[in-house]
């Protein structure tokens, strides 16, 4: 995801696994698009969805499973509207209640968007956990340190 400038590969001259800081430029520039991309919030919707840095499109568009899948979607549509026969499998499944798997498809979907959901409030809880803890060591570090050194820390926090 990010490029480091300094020791790409993260080992020392020693062979063992040092940790890979960015340089100040590198953290100015991630900071940069960071601010970008927060103002992109306050913007309508179809124009948030028409931007490219700072989303998805670019992994989606040069994905080959995204591109192989739309192939075989539109080979199979386009063999389908050119036959000029029903294929037994079609009349085989008209014979078939469909409402089944229907109601089998919602239950999943259900469970689905639970898990997803719990998911979220447990991470939810967590963040807003971590604030707290923040928060908290910001009122400690502003009641012990000295003024200058307390205000500094509670603005960065």
């Amino acid at each position: 995801m990010c490029n480091f400038d300094d020791n790409e590969t993260g080992k020392s001259s020693g062979g063992a696994v040092k940790e890979m800081r960015p340089n100040f430029k590198k953290l100015k520039s991630i900071e940069r698009q960071r601010r970008e991309i927060l103002l992109r919030a306050e913007l309508p919707f179809f124009r948030i969805i028409l931007f490219w840095s700072g989303t998805c499109l670019k992994e989606i568009s040069t994905d080959l499973l995204v591109w192989l899948t739309l192939a075989i979607y539109t080979g199979i549509r386009i063999s389908a509207n050119i036959l000029d026969y029903t294929p037994e499998s079609v009349s085989l499944l008209e014979k078939t209640n469909i409402g089944v798997l229907g109601g089998f498809l919602s239950f999943f979907l259900v469970l689905f968007v639970n898990q997803t959901n719990g998911r979220f409030l447990e991470m939810y809880g967590f963040s807003k956990a971590c604030s707290g803890r923040i928060q908290d060591i910001a009122g400690l570090a502003r009641a012990i340190l000295p003024d200058e050194y307390g205000h500094k820390i509670v603005k960065h926090f």
